[in-house]
């Protein structure tokens, strides 16, 4: 499996930064460290939340309601992981838990502020590409047993006709969907342009740094930008 990114993308999201990991041969998580991550980065978000007033106006968090409505995808209806899970943080209590690997990348976004996610390698059938969806692409909600064709035009993570994710961090589809049984998982975390610039290596570093703790697995994280688009794990 490669991942590849549609050049097009950038004239959208310019300066972006994507990190994409590839970890192979996934054992048993530490879930007391994951559980704890997952906690703190929680408190870490919600005191954001709180200081902006809201998810939506964190400086970190805005910039995606301002670069998806550029492609033509409402912040109101099509929220961003993040502010979506930043938002839900704010109003306190304790964090939902899913499953150790969905709780880890879920850790690393709300810590840093930014979106992530994770693929079920051995269930995509073609590479794994970032592209504006196309006629044809079909889309399987997590809720429903049936795909639905999409419009054209929406920013995707799409293997071949599949689209995995609608509107890019908004929602996730069945198709490739980490489940218990995964054991090869490509993670990805966004940077948007408009954060620090030392963001990316940052994230980088913790989901590398993060996976040999959590789940004793060495390796390596990629960076794709504009002028390097595609990942060969």
């Amino acid at each position: 499996m490669n991942f590849h990114i549609e050049k097009e993308i950038f004239k959208y999201f310019p300066g972006m930064k994507v990190i994409a990991v590839y970890a192979e041969n996934i054992g048993e998580a530490d879930t007391e460290k994951i559980a704890d991550m997952l906690s703190k980065a929680w408190q870490t978000a919600g005191a954001a939340a709180k200081k902006y007033g809201n998810a939506q106006s964190h400086p970190y968090i805005k910039p995606w309601g301002e670069r998806m409505k550029a492609v033509g995808a409402n912040r109101k209806q099509f929220p961003s992981s993040i502010e979506a899970m930043v938002r839900r943080a704010g109003k306190g209590g304790e964090p939902f838990h899913i499953s150790p690997m969905v709780d880890f990348y879920n850790a690393i976004s709300l810590k840093y502020l930014v979106t992530a996610g994770a693929y079920d390698v051995d269930r995509l059938e073609n590479d794994m590409w970032l592209r504006f969806s196309k006629v044809g692409d079909t889309f399987t909600a997590l809720d429903s047993d049936e795909s639905i064709p999409i419009p054209a035009g929406e920013v995707s993570y799409a293997d071949g006709d599949k689209i995995i994710t609608r509107h890019y961090v908004y929602k996730q589809s069945k198709h490739a969907l980490l489940t218990d049984d995964s054991k090869n998982v490509i993670f990805v975390s966004e940077i948007l342009g408009e954060l620090p610039e030392e963001t990316a290596e940052e994230v980088a570093q913790a989901i590398t740094d993060g996976l040999k703790t959590c789940f004793g697995i060495d390796t390596a994280a990629v960076i794709l930008d504009e002028d390097n688009l595609s990942m060969y794990p």
